[in-house]
């Protein structure tokens, strides 16, 4: 699966901005949360600060801090769709978070929230150390009903939750099939909203494994691609998992993830006039090797 990870993220394209649909952010200092990756797939955790070229618009910026393999505490929040596009599927999302739960906290520094969507939007459980409440919490979710407003729980979390974090990386778990029938949130402004808190985006889709979508082929729909965007664009990924096995191996690959990252830190040589600023990062120094972090920023 890591060698299809690679293979779609070294595919992604970089989509144009809505300027007038997004939230605006000042520059200060940049915080990048970096993976690497190299041509197997799996996590490169060795390297230097030396080996590392950040870009905004194409000019080199200064790197003024790096930490490797940063040890930066975490805020979770998982994202669980209870709309009627997933009442089949209720038991599988139920199963994912449960999974999730005893693999992502090392410490008590980290902390995990646990939020649901369809028309309506829910904060089930607030930040805590707590897993078994949030276990309970998702136990007690008989059933799903109502319309999915999936990318206005990603701007409400982004901006009610992650705001008040404090110095964490953070970090999104969306279960869902990735399909929108209700925000008012367009997925550009959601996207702009994680860029701006610095919040990465992981989706675990509810629909690997279905007769409109099989792992392995090249068919997405536009829910699909729209989802991957989603994720992508903040430095995330989206997994597709069809079974128990591979759903616990693609949160495994998430944890893998925040576990395995490279933080830099900068601060932009640019003007705060209002517009989308790109970002990439690249390795010098080693060959193969892909640097995965979120795309961009509005500036202002």
């Amino acid at each position: 699966m890591r060698a299809l990870l690679i293979l779609s993220l070294l595919a992604q394209t970089i989509f144009a901005q809505d300027e007038e649909a997004v939230v605006r952010i000042s520059t200060s200092l940049i915080n990048l949360p970096v993976t690497v990756l190299n041509d197997k797939g799996k996590f490169v955790v060795n390297l230097k600060r030396e080996n590392f070229r950040v870009y905004e618009n194409g000019r080199q910026q200064q790197i003024i801090q790096f930490e490797s393999q940063t040890n930066m505490p975490l805020s979770v929040v998982i994202l669980m769709d209870t709309s009627t596009s997933v009442r089949n599927r209720l038991e599988f999302e139920k199963a994912a978070i449960k999974s999730f739960l005893s693999s992502v906290l090392q410490s008590r520094r980290d902390r995990v929230a646990f939020v649901t969507f369809d028309t309506d939007i829910k904060l089930v459980v607030d930040f805590t150390e707590d897993l078994e409440k949030i276990s309970k919490a998702v136990d007690d979710i008989k059933s799903a009903s109502g319309q999915t407003s999936f990318y206005d729980a990603v701007a409400m979390v982004c901006r009610e939750k992650m705001t008040r974090t404090g110095p964490r990386r953070r970090v999104i778990v969306a279960i869902t099939d990735g399909a929108d029938t209700n925000s008012k949130t367009s997925l550009d402004k959601a996207i702009a909203l994680a860029q701006k808190t610095e919040t990465t985006i992981y989706g675990i889709s509810t629909k690997g494994g279905a007769a409109f979508r099989v792992e392995g082929t090249s068919y997405l729909n536009a829910d699909d691609r729209d989802l991957k965007k989603l994720c992508f664009d903040t430095g995330g990924d989206v997994l597709f998992p069809k079974n128990p096995e591979e759903l616990n191996r693609a949160f495994q690959i998430v944890t893998d993830f925040l576990r395995n990252q490279y933080l830099i830190v900068y601060e932009p040589d640019s003007v705060a006039d209002g517009r989308y600023h790109a970002i990439e990062v690249k390795i010098t120094g080693a060959k193969n090797l892909t640097a995965i972090t979120r795309k961009g920023y509005f500036a202002q």
